[in-house]
């Protein structure tokens, strides 16, 4: 069995349901991992899972910020809250796992997570456009009033669901061990990000308060706790292959049907290959912004926009 990763497929996008509906090779033994911003239709969600579970034998999947705005028609009918209740109890329906399992001797774990702002620790670039106006989020999600969209208090919540079932899997994983040092590879997946080094420097982005919203440190410790072999994530639309405390940090997004016209990619644009149950570890893909990183030092101290942020505004 092989495990491929894809995030924010956003099947909202015709070109983007298109190449679901398309998928080739040969993957109907194999497990994929969709990590979050499907779609925020209840229809295409369903549709876009639906393509999935045709082409693999095991389809996991965790939600993006995307999934659960609750725009149009939804708004008032539930919360965004609520409606991760729907999804999730879509997902049952169609056979996809939220939840964590153990298939063919590999552990595969989603972990829910929601960005805080404190999880940005860099310095600031002057005069950037505050995260509340630039990420839709704040407008197309509705939350019950105990939750605080500019505080921790929704990453804490998310992070919360989190507490059972690592534990149940910690347990799991010293049994099969038995004592040794010995035990089944894990493989963590999230949406959101659990390190800042994930992302490049706030001067290179074109919104430089993106990495207000885009992680969480409870997520990190999560991910310590477990000690995966390799921790899929999304979000940020950046491709990304690194290790980091020997875990391997891969993001492989679809993305939006303009970026990857923009880096040259067409219908040929496959998923990541993480793990083979016969060869281990899939060897480290080229991927732009961590290659970058593997030869160039991060100076987040330096708030000089990047020319090509220069020009854009």
């Amino acid at each position: 069995m092989r495990v491929w990763a894809v995030s924010d497929v956003h099947t909202d996008y015709a070109e983007n349901l298109a190449w679901c509906e398309k998928m080739s090779g040969e993957t109907e033994s194999d497990c994929i991992i969709l990590a979050g911003d499907v779609s925020d239709n209840l229809d295409l969600f369903r549709a876009t899972l639906i393509c999935f579970t045709r082409k693999y034998k095991y389809v996991f999947f965790v939600p993006g910020n995307h999934d659960l705005w609750t725009r149009r028609e939804e708004r008032g009918k539930h919360t965004s809250l609520e409606k991760l209740g729907l999804l999730r109890q879509m997902c049952t329906e169609l056979g996809v796992y939220t939840i964590p399992k153990c298939i063919e001797g590999v552990w595969i774990v989603p972990l829910y997570s929601w960005y805080h702002a404190s999880f940005d620790t860099e310095p600031d670039v002057p005069g950037a456009l505050p995260v509340q106006k630039m990420m839709v989020d704040f407008k197309a999600c509705s939350w019950p009033e105990h939750l605080d969209a500019t505080g921790t208090s929704l990453a804490a919540h998310f992070d919360d669901m989190n507490q059972e079932p690592v534990a149940d899997v910690i347990s799991a994983l010293a049994v099969q061990a038995g004592g040794t040092d010995d035990r089944p590879p894990v493989i963590t997946f999230s949406h959101f990000l659990p390190h800042q080094a994930l992302l490049p420097e706030k001067r290179m982005l074109y919104q430089p308060n993106l990495a207000k919203a885009v992680g969480s440190q409870l997520l990190a410790k999560r991910i310590q706790q477990l000690k995966p072999v390799a921790h899929i994530f999304g979000h940020t639309h950046f491709n990304w292959d690194c290790t980091v405390d020997g875990t391997r940090y891969i993001q492989r997004p679809l993305a939006y049907p303009k970026e990857r016209r923009k880096h040259g990619s067409g219908e040929a644009w496959q998923p990541a290959l993480v793990y083979d149950t016969t060869s281990g570890m899939s060897p480290q893909r080229d991927a732009y912004w961590s290659s970058y990183y593997d030869c160039h030092s991060r100076t987040a101290n330096n708030v000089t926009p990047a020319p090509w942020v220069s020009l854009h505004k």
